[in-house]
């Protein structure tokens, strides 16, 4: 199963939670966080691999480069 993840701010509870039985579909899926939405100052966007393995992605409002990891 994949999972992907938002949240915003220094938040830390889970704002919205998407799972996905396809992977191809879950990369699309995480590949169309392009902004920091509704949040303040940032958002952090995750996709859980079935392995354990993460992809994040750190969207700030203010202008700064997207930070992917």
């Amino acid at each position: 199963m994949y999972t992907i993840t938002c949240t915003y701010d220094s938040d830390n509870n889970t704002r919205k939670t998407w799972k996905f039985a396809d992977a191809l579909q879950a990369f699309e899926s995480f590949e169309k966080f392009k902004d920091w939405g509704f949040a303040n100052e940032y958002s952090i966007v995750n996709l859980e691999m079935p392995t354990g393995k993460m992809y994040t992605r750190i969207f700030y409002r203010e202008g700064r480069r997207v930070v992917t990891a």
